[in-house]
């Protein structure tokens, strides 16, 4: 019997599970399906922001990547520092040795944000201390400071201003509305008018200039001033914008296929590298060039498109093409209100649904699901 050949899959986030566990399913008897992902458990960050004010949710979005695979998969906890044309290398001594040849290559490096949007911790031990710091800090605050109004910002200043109503949560945006001018006034509207019946104070119109060091922890009483003099104390600091993408590690293949401004990959609209030597190279989610929000549904989209592809390729068929679908956004504010809008003809809907959809449960026995986890209480 011939030995099967690799699919290998970099990251292990919502686009790449989503497009390794699809293909095990479709290919394992022909292919040996390995996803390379240097922490050790799988951060639910749909879930991540009301770590901050519930005790014991880290409990809730920390997943082991332990049975992901059903099939025969590897997952290998290791960090890729080079990709070549057919193998990629990695920084620490696997089952598998540190060159890894593959046939196939999916790249799902995703984004890197502060916490709690994202642990940065590469463990679980570590990932619950520092959610846990967190937690501790905002509970003996008396003055919050979240800088950023798209969904990460609303979202976390609802979770803390529903549960500590006795705190002063205050809300900064370069906009002259939350979100952008990308969603309906309506959605827009609706959430401020929420944020501001939980007494969130929010600033519109306004930079915050941060200090070239940063902000550490932002964990710490803090006086920041914005580009209009506006000076803000507070105790406890969170950035929720600013997403950059990963994608260095892309330059070791081509510096080419990474676009100079952005730093997010080409690809086609078959989600395969923008370059005809590496039509066997994908790339999924937050760091591709589509024109579309960053949302981990749409990475899952990426997912279910490349494993159709890569499956068309074995059998010389015709690719599939992504289009990206028209907006859609599910912001929730603490566990029983929210605005959303939805792909039917840019519908904005109200707190029933979003708590419904996702604000109750924030996703997470799907997610655990998805792991093939089981989460014990």
């Amino acid at each position: 019997m011939s030995a099967k050949t690799n699919i290998v899959i970099v990251g292990g986030g919502y686009g790449g599970i989503a497009v390794a566990t699809k293909l095990e399913l479709a290919l394992h008897k022909t292919h040996q399906i390995i996803l390379i992902e240097r922490k050790t458990h799988f951060y639910h960050a749909i879930g991540g922001l009301r770590t901050v004010v519930e005790d014991g949710f880290e409990n809730k979005v920390i997943i082991p990547y332990d049975n992901l695979f059903k099939h025969g998969g590897k997952v290998l906890h290791a960090t890729v520092t080079t990709i070549h044309k057919n193998e990629v290398i990695v920084d620490t001594e696997t089952e598998l040795g540190t060159h890894i040849p593959f046939k196939y290559l999916i790249i799902a490096t995703g984004s890197n944000q502060s916490k709690p949007a994202k642990m940065t911790a590469d463990n679980k031990e570590e990932g619950i201390a520092e959610i846990i710091a967190q937690r501790e800090a905002v509970k003996n605050a008396n003055k919050i400071l979240i800088i950023g109004g798209g969904p990460v910002g609303i979202e976390l200043a609802g979770e803390i201003a529903s549960v500590y109503q006795d705190k002063e949560v205050t809300l900064i945006h370069s906009e002259n509305h939350l979100l952008t001018d990308k969603f309906p006034k309506k959605l827009t509207d609706s959430l401020a008018k929420q944020l501001k019946e939980l007494n969130v104070k929010l600033i519109f119109g306004e930079k915050v200039i941060l200090p070239s060091s940063g902000i550490g922890d932002g964990l710490s009483p803090l006086t920041l001033e914005t580009d209009k003099g506006t000076q803000i104390d507070s105790d406890v600091q969170f950035v929720a914008f600013g997403a950059k993408p990963n994608t260095e590690v892309i330059k070791t293949l081509d510096q080419s296929i990474i676009e100079q401004n952005t730093t997010l990959v080409k690809v086609k609209p078959t989600l395969q590298l923008e370059h005809d030597d590496y039509a066997h190279i994908f790339a999924l989610g937050d760091i591709t060039n589509i024109k579309e929000t960053k949302l981990a549904y749409r990475a899952i989209l990426h997912a279910d498109v490349i494993s159709k592809n890569i499956i068309a390729l074995i059998n010389n068929k015709k690719l599939a093409e992504y289009s990206p679908g028209p907006e859609a956004m599910l912001v929730p504010i603490g566990k029983d209100k929210g605005a959303a809008v939805l792909p039917i003809g840019n519908m904005v809907v109200g707190s029933f649904i979003t708590k419904n959809l996702k604000g109750k449960t924030l996703m997470v026995d799907k997610t655990w699901k998805s792991l093939n986890a089981t989460f014990v209480a």
